[in-house]
């Protein structure tokens, strides 16, 4: 909603990241770079499924952390926002992976919203020379597998400086 996301903007060290990754979008998709509600997003998308609600895609944001924050306390603060915003919001799984050589966390959670119905996150967080980045992929809670190969390209060619 336009409210969370003017939350967000609004939050300190927001986009600290900018132009301190590289990222390439799977064969067909398409990669921009856009502003909403003051953040900056590097959005990717597959080709849009006729008749779907939704369009599936991942974003990439950044983020300046407090001195002493850690990628453990970021990604609670993060399920908090999450729970905050959305009544119905469950958190299905998580764990630990590397992406980029360095250590991430990542959770799978699910969510429902007016326009489209259930959805589902996969929201992959590392944190490099004190910036967060945050790699969420968002789908129809039906074809969150559908997408994850997709995901772990884009994760795969991730790089932060």
């Amino acid at each position: 909603t336009a409210e969370i996301m003017d939350m967000a903007g609004k939050s300190p060290g927001m986009n600290a990241g900018k132009g301190t990754f590289t990222v390439k979008a799977p064969g067909g998709w398409t990669q921009r770079d856009t502003v909403i509600s003051r953040i900056e997003y590097t959005f990717m998308m597959p080709p849009m499924q006729q008749g779907s609600p939704f369009q599936a895609n991942v974003n990439i944001v950044t983020q300046q952390l407090k001195q002493g924050l850690t990628l453990d306390k970021y990604m609670e603060s993060t399920q908090q926002e999450l729970k905050t915003f959305f009544s119905d919001y469950k958190k299905l799984t998580g764990g630990e992976r590397t992406v980029s050589g360095v250590k991430a966390k990542w959770m799978k959670c699910q969510y429902s919203r007016q326009e489209s119905g259930m959805l589902n996150i996969e929201i992959t967080v590392l944190i490099k020379n004190n910036i967060a980045y945050a790699i969420t992929l968002t789908t129809l809670a039906d074809e969150l597998d559908k997408y994850s190969p997709a995901m772990e390209e884009i994760l795969g060619s991730f790089a932060a400086k």
